[in-house]
C-alpha cells in the first residue's frame, strides 16, 4: 500500500481539516455565488475606465483569476495590488476598487482602502469581518461579508466568486452562468478522482505529489491564465507542503529562464517540472513547450497537465483544484501539518510592534 493510501496520516498530520475543507470546495463557490448574488452594489456615477483588486496571499489571488476572466471576455484592464500603496493612475470614481481581506484585518488591504477612499474612488469591500467590514459601514460603502474561521488559501471560492458575480451584476463580465454551471460540474468530478478514498494507482494527484515529494517543483503555465495557477499552485506548495516551488510563464521564460537551463545539470537533478497546459494552446506555445522539453532533457523530470474543460472558467477552476490536492498529499509526503503558518505568524507579530 502507498503513503498516500494510509487514512491514518489525514488523523495525523490534518488535525485542522484541510483536506475537508478542500472537498467541500464546490460547494463553498455555490454559497459563494448565493451571497454574491443578494449583495449590495455600488452606484457607479462613471463608467469605470480600470479595476484594481487590492489584497494579499489567499486574498488576492481571486483578483488574479478575475483579471483573467475580464481578459477573456471583458472590456476593461484589472490590476492586483499587493502592496500598502496604490498606483496614481487610481483616481476618482472612474476607478472601481476591490479591497479583499479574508480577515478583514490585512494591513496592506487597509491602507489601500483608505488611499482609494481619499481619492474619490468607487468601492467595494469583502471580507469575513475586522476592520474593513467597520470602516466600511461606517463609510457606507458596500460590503460583502462572506464566512470566516477557516485558512484565506482555502477560501478561493469565498474570494474570487464574489468577484466574478459582482462584476457580472456591474455589466463587466457578460453571463456567466452556463460557465459556472459548467465549472461546478467540472469541479465535483475533479474532487471524485483525486479524494483520500482514491487509490494512488487511479489517482493522478496523488502520483504528481509522489514525483514531487523530495524535489524543488517548477510549474510552469503555458501563458494566459495557465500563468495565473501556476503562481497559485507555487503559493499552496509552499503554505501547505513547507517546500520551495517556483512559477513562471511561456512565452516569456523563453527569453530568459530558458538559458538557466545551460549550467543546470548539477542542480537540476532535484529539479522537477510542471507544465499546465490548455487544449486549445496555439501553435507557437506548443511548440516552444516542446523545444523547451528538449533543450531540458534528461536532466530534470517534466510532467504536463492539460486544463479539462469547455470554458476559460471551467478550466482554470478545474487546474487550480489539481493542484490544491498535489499540495495537501506533498504536505502528508513531507511530514508536516497543511494548516500550519507559524512563519507567518511570527512575521506578523513583529509588524504590529511597528507603528
Amino acid at each position: 500500500m502507498h503513503p498516500l493510501d494510509e487514512r491514518g496520516l489525514l488523523t495525523q498530520l490534518d488535525p485542522h481539516g484541510m483536506m475537508a475543507l478542500t472537498l467541500d470546495f464546490p460547494a463553498q463557490c455555490e454559497r459563494a455565488m448565493e451571497i454574491a448574488s443578494r449583495a449590495p452594489l455600488p452606484e457607479l456615477p462613471h463608467t469605470p475606465r480600470q479595476v484594481l483588486v487590492c489584497g494579499m496571499g489567499g486574498s488576492a489571488i481571486g483578483g488574479d483569476y478575475l483579471r483573467a476572466l475580464l481578459e477573456e471576455y471583458g472590456d476593461l484592464p484589472v490590476q492586483v495590488v499587493r502592496d500598502y500603496q496604490l498606483p496614481h493612475s487610481a483616481q476618482g470614481a472612474h476607478t472601481l476598487v476591490f479591497a479583499v481581506s479574508y480577515s478583514g484585518n490585512t494591513e496592506e488591504t487597509l491602507a489601500c482602502y483608505h488611499q482609494a477612499r481619499a481619492r474619490g474612488a468607487t468601492i467595494v469591500a469583502i471580507s469575513s469581518g475586522g476592520e474593513l467590514q467597520q470602516r466600511a459601514h461606517a463609510d457606507g460603502v458596500p460590503h460583502l461579508q462572506v464566512p470566516g474561521g477557516q485558512p484565506p488559501r482555502t477560501a478561493l471560492g469565498y474570494l474570487f466568486i464574489p468577484l466574478m458575480r459582482l462584476a457580472e451584476r456591474l455589466n463587466l463580465l457578460p453571463d456567466m452562468s452556463q460557465p459556472y454551471a459548467q465549472m461546478l460540474t467540472r469541479l465535483v468530478q475533479t474532487r471524485a478522482a483525486l479524494q483520500m478514498e482514491v487509490p494512488y494507482e487511479q489517482n493522478p494527484a496523488k502520483q504528481l505529489a509522489h514525483a514531487l515529494h523530495g524535489r524543488i517543483p517548477l510549474i510552469y503555465g503555458s501563458g494566459g491564465a495557465r500563468a495565473t495557477v501556476a503562481m497559485r499552485w507555487k503559493g499552496q506548495i509552499n503554505e501547505n507542503a513547507k517546500q520551495h516551488a517556483f512559477a513562471y510563464t511561456f512565452p516569456e521564460l523563453n527569453h530568459n529562464e530558458i538559458l538557466g537551463w545551460v549550467k543546470a545539470s548539477e542542480q537540476a537533478s532535484n529539479w522537477s517540472v510542471v507544465v499546465l497546459r490548455d487544449p486549445d494552446d496555439s501553435p507557437k506555445i506548443r511548440t516552444r513547450i516542446e523545444v523547451t522539453r528538449r533543450l531540458v532533457g534528461e536532466r530534470a523530470d517534466w510532467r504536463e497537465l492539460t486544463a479539462e474543460g469547455a470554458t476559460a472558467l471551467e478550466r482554470l477552476m478545474h487546474l487550480t483544484y489539481f493542484g490544491d490536492f498535489v499540495s495537501l498529499y506533498l504536505a502528508l509526503l513531507n511530514g508536516v501539518d497543511p494548516e500550519n503558518i507559524d512563519y507567518i505568524n511570527i512575521l506578523k507579530a513583529e509588524l504590529a510592534q511597528i507603528p
